[in-house]
């Protein structure tokens, strides 16, 4: 098993939707209003990788749990 993407510290448990890494059950957790603020380097990081836009932010100014890029999108 494979630890989390972004605290590093448990193991994965689940895959975020469309972002393309696990995180750990606590991370999940926490994150239901948006990824916290101290994760987003290791985010826009998997973004770039998989040549992804970044995605509007919650209404909190946090990035979104599950990742959908736009419709007119062409990936």
């Amino acid at each position: 098993m494979s630890e989390c993407y972004l605290c590093l510290a448990g193991p994965s448990a689940r895959r975020a939707p469309g972002y393309g890494f696990d995180v750990c059950e606590n991370c999940w957790r926490q994150s239901v209003d948006g990824w916290d603020p101290a994760f987003e380097p290791a985010i826009f990081n998997a973004l770039s990788r998989a040549s992804l836009l970044i995605p509007d932010r919650t209404d909190r100014g946090r990035l979104p749990r599950a990742y959908a890029p736009p419709a007119d999108y062409s990936l």
